[in-house]
């Protein structure tokens, strides 16, 4: 095995490469189903990612992107489709609410693209097995998480929360 791969990474890498099948077969789920799901991914995406202790960047070459525009639009179109209504949400929290006299809508869809986009970014460049590559690809991919899609994989979850205890008070009734 790889010296690369500490218990931390590893665990990271598993959870990512779950979190992106799963992004990646969410059509074939009902709309509960998905939201149920995800309700309970997101939590561990999130604590095995701020657990990972990473080092400096090897290369001052960018890391290759797996991710093409058309396929973030197509995963995202399906995320879209399949919560329906349930897509927007008002983020409260984007710095530009500050200076802004309307809300600010969000989509559950965009935020779990941006996640899975940074995630199959890094994935794809462990598959390449080389160590500094994915190095560098772990180093672009927590930085992301910190500056970016922590608060984006946040943004979903509270929206998504919102949803789970809508569709068990329908279910309930």
């Amino acid at each position: 095995m790889s010296t690369f791969y500490t218990k931390d990474k590893l665990e990271f890498l598993t959870v990512a490469v779950e979190t992106c099948k799963f992004l990646e077969h969410a059509s074939e789920l009902t709309k509960s189903d998905f939201v149920s799901k995800t309700t309970k991914l997101l939590p561990l995406l999130y604590l095995k990612t701020s657990m990972v202790q990473v080092s400096d960047d090897v290369f001052d070459d960018n890391v290759e992107r797996f991710v093409t525009e058309v396929e973030y639009a197509h995963l995202r179109s399906q995320l879209a489709d399949l919560l329906g209504e349930s897509d927007d949400y008002l983020d409260s929290f984007d710095a530009n609410m500050l200076f802004s006299d309307t809300t600010l809508a969000a989509t559950v869809s965009e935020d779990l693209a941006d996640v899975y986009q940074s995630l199959k970014d890094y994935v794809g460049n462990c598959q390449v097995g080389d160590e500094q590559v994915m190095n560098d690809a772990l180093f672009v991919c927590i930085s992301d998480f910190k500056n970016y899609w922590g608060a984006r994989l946040l943004g979903a979850l509270r929206a998504l929360h919102v949803v789970s205890i809508d569709l068990a008070s329908a279910d309930n009734l």
